[in-house]
């Protein structure tokens, strides 16, 4: 034992721990005094004790370890501060299958091992708890060799927990989507019973088929936003005919959830349409969507577009069906944005112009 004056300046500091460190009988181990442990431990054993990240070290053959307040935060009475100076196996005897074999990896000379969300079992406050860690073992070296192993981690638990509860809730909503969709089908089947009203029936499944689509890509990503390139390939899934007839290029964007419903409905409405009467009709024709940003103008611009090639000449219906209402509404009213319909001589076109501050940063 020594008191801080007469501790070396490499374990000045540190909080409770620091306290502890200096006051600890090192010589009744196999390290011997502070003053003569190797610079890089001493290097580290300071980096740990003025450090807030949770760090531990386990030194030499005997595992010998360092651990800082941040780190004692996550155990037990169990452990603390019995811990310190004590031989790692002895330790955590309980979870050796588990970290053992990632302890001899580092101390063999092997590199450094990442472990992300895994569960590590510890036992604290007298029971065996389910924690999960993400953490590193990182090679401190010593000389020609590996002298021990820092470890840098943080108990993920909360995190863990939260992200196995939302996908539970996305389960259950995703069942009751389903369930709803497929009753809304049968209750149509009902009332178009007659054979007169068949073809608006398929229609209408049609259009409930790709609404539940668009439904199962936002459960997947939380329903906060989605991938725009997985927003249209899923909208696309029924179409997808001949290879390369419908291209879709553009840069990794996101869009809200409403915007990826209407989107999606959007497309399965323009689909629809070039596969009876427009380019998807014709044996050569073919459909281009792409999407890009415009940042000539102060406020950058995001622009979609669906281009039919190669197809019959495009005419503008006398009478707008509900593809017609909805494509320029929806998509105007979710991206905030203007809508172009061109009727051209080589197909339609379609143009989505809206703000990309209207659209999602990022996944969140």
């Amino acid at each position: 034992m020594m008191d801080d004056e007469r501790a070396p300046r490499f374990l000045a500091g540190g909080g409770e721990m620091g306290k502890l460190t200096r006051e600890f009988d090192w010589s009744k181990t196999p390290l011997g005094q502070p003053e003569g442990w190797p610079q890089s431990l001493r290097t580290t054993v300071r980096l740990l004790l003025n450090s807030r990240h949770p760090m531990f070290i386990w030194w030499g053959q005997e595992l010998i370890q360092f651990y800082n307040d941040a780190y004692r935060q996550t155990m037990g009475p169990e452990r603390h501060p019995s811990a310190l100076g004590a031989r790692g196996r002895e330790c955590w005897a309980e979870i050796w299958n588990i970290i053992g074999p990632q302890i001899d990896y580092v101390m063999a000379g092997c590199g450094a091992t990442w472990h992300e969300d895994r569960l590590v079992p510890v036992t604290r406050h007298g029971r065996l708890e389910d924690v999960w860690w993400t953490y590193s073992f990182s090679p401190i070296d010593l000389d020609d060799k590996v002298g021990g192993v820092l470890v840098v981690c943080r108990d993920v638990t909360s995190e863990h927990n939260a992200t196995q509860s939302i996908t539970l809730i996305n389960e259950e909503l995703k069942h009751r989507v389903k369930n709803v969709l497929a009753v809304l089908g049968a209750m149509a089947s009902q009332t178009f019973h007659n054979v007169a009203s068949r073809a608006d029936l398929a229609k209408y499944l049609e259009r409930v088929s790709a609404f539940g689509r668009a439904n199962d890509l936002l459960i997947a990503a939380n329903w906060a936003a989605a991938p725009l390139h997985d927003v249209v390939t899923t909208a696309l899934q029924p179409y997808q005919t001949n290879e390369g007839q419908i291209l879709v290029s553009g840069p990794p964007l996101f869009v809200k959830s409403q915007q990826a419903l209407s989107l999606c409905l959007a497309i399965h409405e323009l689909a629809t349409n070039a596969i009876k009467y427009g380019s998807l009709s014709a044996a050569n024709g073919h459909v281009s969507i792409t999407w890009s940003v415009d940042d000539r103008d102060p406020e950058p611009q995001f622009v979609f577009v669906w281009q039919e090639i190669d197809g019959p000449p495009a005419s503008e219906p006398r009478e707008a069906g509900f593809g017609s209402r909805l494509i320029p509404r929806a998509l105007k009213g979710d991206f905030g944005g203007s809508v172009e319909m061109n009727y051209e001589q080589t197909g339609l076109i379609c143009r989505l112009t809206a703000p990309l501050n209207n659209l999602k940063s990022r996944l969140t």
